[in-house]
């Protein structure tokens, strides 16, 4: 009895590329039958006559539709021959054969979208975990640095693409990108997505705050939310040096404004510097520094700061606020309560 046959199995026997069991299971399918025979012999006569082979299976997305009108052309060559035949041909023969160039044009179709897909499938995909503070650059395949701070992860293609350069990106790190106006930089970070063409910027995207922010040092940035669901943008800000960008996780608005300073680098730099600030700003510079969460009973909005930390604990910067200031501090682990 003739059986339905899997045309991909099929395609890949023909071509060669199938496994022993799976060349077993295609012989059992054309023996089974003498109408699988002949749905067989004709399938294999239309590749043969169209010249399709192992190689040009690898096809390449550009090529390919140019391809398969080549492929339906040669079957309707063939079929041109068969009429001129069809006096010696039955029905039956006539009605497989059209059977056959149908399916003929699935098997090219799946084993198209089957080499493009694999294409895709293996680029080759690196995911890089910083385990400390990065002194010297982590450095991608177009020549653009990236300062990676503690736990910050980045996930890069080996080489990029001939459009674009696309990286994901978790965590914190200072940005140093390769100039190519042809090839923009681009960098997925959850709902936000960073375009530039090179230029400087610190990128915040850490995985337990409500904000994704982007100091911008030099260049120009087009800073971007994304509805994930519709696949389009829902805002974005063009920033220019000394431009500060914050995507509130939350609310889904960005907050566009201005910064002074360099105090959002001491991550990097060890450098913090203040100048009459508020000691409320000093704080949040400090846990955004260190990583830790400080717990005042009182805002201290009376008390000011000029000072400069080089590479300064934690506890020593309280040391001195308690000296100028006389604040009383008790640290445990990551968390400073003051009183």
């Amino acid at each position: 009895m003739k059986e339905k046959f899997n045309i991909s199995l099929l395609g890949k026997y023909l071509s060669g590329n199938c496994t022993a069991e799976e060349h077993k299971t295609v012989q059992a399918w054309i023996n089974s039958a003498p109408e699988n025979q002949a749905v067989f012999e004709e399938v294999q006569k239309v590749w043969m006559l169209s010249g399709m082979d192992d190689t040009q299976l690898a096809v390449d997305v550009d090529a390919g539709w140019s391809e398969l009108n080549k492929r339906i052309r040669a079957v309707e060559v063939l079929q041109a021959e068969i009429r001129e035949e069809k006096k010696q041909k039955t029905r039956q023969l006539s009605y497989v054969f059209m059977r056959v160039a149908a399916v003929f044009i699935l098997i090219f179709g799946f084993f198209f979208l089957f080499n493009h897909l694999n294409k895709q499938k293996n680029t080759p995909s690196i995911v890089y975990t910083a385990s400390e503070v990065s002194e010297q650059p982590f450095v991608l395949a177009d020549g653009s640095e990236v300062y990676l701070n503690e736990d910050a992860q980045i996930t890069y293609p080996e080489k990029f693409n001939a459009q674009t350069r696309e990286i994901n990106f978790e965590g914190e790190a200072f940005f140093k990108v390769a100039h190519n106006a042809e090839k923009p930089f681009v960098i997925h970070c959850g709902e936000v997505e960073v375009e530039v063409l090179g230029t400087s910027f610190d990128l915040c995207t850490c995985p337990d705050d409500d904000q994704i922010t982007l100091y911008l040092e030099s260049g120009k940035v087009r800073f971007s939310s994304l509805d994930k669901d519709k696949g389009t943008i829902r805002e974005q800000v063009i920033l220019a040096p000394g431009d500060k960008a914050v995507y509130d996780k939350k609310t889904g608005v960005i907050c566009h404004s201005q910064f002074n300073g360099q105090n959002y680098l001491a991550w990097k730099t060890g450098v913090l510097t203040f100048e009459k600030t508020p000691l409320t700003e000093v704080f949040e510079a400090l846990e955004n520094t260190y990583n830790i969460q400080i717990n005042a009973a009182d805002t201290y909005n009376e008390y000011t700061l000029t000072a400069r930390f080089d590479h300064e604990s934690p506890k020593s910067i309280f040391k001195v606020l308690h000296t100028i200031f006389g604040i009383n501090y008790s640290m445990d682990g990551q968390n400073v309560t003051l009183n």
